[in-house]
């Protein structure tokens, strides 16, 4: 199968250019009743354009997301009036949880091909209180086969609940290394500022809730949310004159295994899709998983980041329940992961937040003690990956965020792409 991502070399022509991402912003999650999409986009980009310290004049590119709740087929252009902006570049992204770093993607092939300089990417819905409990369930139908699956009552929550139980079973892995990856995230979810679930949970809290469909019990879901997050791409020069430091995206990668959970081959099969994403997207930076220092790792459910951690090389088939369980994801840990607690314990914006918390933590500002929080922040922080998928894990983007130039650029790399530091103790070699 051909890969949908652009060759090696051609991926690091287009990164060593230097595109970075420089302004981040979020607003409050939750339940936010009265509070528009519209409004909540308008207020995340506020927050964003004062971070990057610029106006809304000065960004001409504009990346949106699809909406559950607006009705509008031209979602980019309709935020783009809501705004009073007329960007020379704009479009919308709908591939489900994959959606926030393929708008980092676009964003960068459109300053990469001259179309724009400053592209504002921004992400947000009230699909908690804009939508009722009946739309919600119609939703859940949605990513499944309308004649082979939804008939017979098979929901997005079922379909994962079946890839994981058929994980489970294969590599002997026990529910509580479901449990330990939701007790890890609210320890970092309690630090962070604007969570909606900030209180600390052990595994045994976990495994003692309520079944929502086995292998899942209510904690191990992600949230339902209103909320918006955003962030700026635009090349190394033009963000010299804005106020953060600047975040390159050094890799970049897409992997694809099936559209419906009952096309899926199986569980290596769904694990080599995933992989093609995070391993292409560490060849194109030159690294190697032992470089990494934080994963803001896509967590649909608790299920989901075992597998993408093997994906990607981190650990090897079957090795993640135990990975997590002995607390190598945890703050200290030797691959801290979802350092703002995630979809299961902050909110769901796809992979929006992972996006900014991966920013925030290679610009050493992880720290939200002055807004109520605390410091998450990993010491020294200069690699990182991030990850979203959409459909049940069918379609995965990767991306690897940099403090420093991607190391694509530099011609030792090219000749060894093998990595720059140490391997880290708890870091597993995957099988090649």
């Amino acid at each position: 199968m051909r890969e949908a991502t652009p060759n090696v070399a051609e991926a690091r022509r287009m990164l060593k250019k230097g595109i970075v991402i420089s302004g981040v912003g979020e607003t409050e999650q939750g339940k936010l009743p009265g509070r528009g999409s519209f409004e909540l986009l308008a207020e995340a980009t506020k927050i964003t354009l004062d971070d990057a310290g610029l106006s809304l004049g000065e960004v001409d590119g504009l990346v949106t997301a699809f909406s559950f709740v607006e009705s509008t087929l031209m979602h980019s252009t309709t935020f783009a009036d809501y705004l009073g902006m007329e960007p020379g570049y704009f479009s919308s992204v709908a591939v489900g949880g994959a959606t926030a770093p393929l708008m980092a993607v676009q964003a960068a092939m459109a300053i990469d091909a001259g179309l724009a300089e400053v592209v504002l990417c921004v992400r947000g819905d009230n699909t908690r209180s804009g939508i009722s409990s009946s739309g919600m369930i119609a939703m859940a139908r949605e990513m499944s086969h309308g004649a082979f699956e939804a008939p017979y009552g098979l929901t997005t929550i079922g379909g994962y609940g079946l890839l994981a139980q058929r994980y489970m079973y294969e590599h002997n892995v026990p529910q509580e290394a479901l449990a330990a990856v939701v007790a890890t995230q609210s320890e970092h979810a309690h630090l962070k500022w604007n969570a909606m679930l900030r209180d600390v949970v052990t595994i045994e809290d976990v495994l003692n809730d309520r079944w929502i469909a086995t292998p899942f019990h209510v904690m191990d879901c992600s949230l339902v949310s209103d909320g918006a997050a955003a962030f700026i791409v635009t090349t190394a020069d033009r963000a010299k004159a804005m106020r953060p430091k600047p975040v390159y995206i050094a890799g970049i990668g897409e992997g694809y295994s099936h559209q419906y959970i009952s096309e899926a081959a199986s569980v290596d099969g769904v694990r080599q899709g995933l992989g093609r994403a995070g391993r292409r997207a560490m060849e194109v930076a030159g690294i190697t998983p032992q470089d990494l220092d934080v994963a803001e790792i896509y967590d649909s459910f608790s299920f989901t980041p075992l597998i993408a951690l093997e994906g990607f090389g981190i650990c090897g088939p079957g090795e993640a329940g135990d990975w997590v369980l002995e607390g190598n994801g945890k703050l200290g840990g030797s691959l801290p992961m979802n350092t703002h607690g995630g979809l299961i314990r902050q909110a769901h914006l796809g992979a929006m937040h992972h996006i900014v918390e991966a920013a925030l933590q290679l610009r050493g500002e992880a720290d939200d003690t002055a807004r109520g929080g605390g410091n998450h922040q990993v010491p020294d922080a200069k690699l990182a990956i991030t990850n979203g998928s959409g459909g049940i894990l069918a379609a995965t983007s990767a991306r690897v965020l940099s403090s420093e130039p991607p190391a694509a650029a530099e011609p030792e790399l090219e000749e060894n792409p093998r990595g720059r530091r140490d391997r880290k103790a708890g870091i597993r070699e995957a099988p090649a």
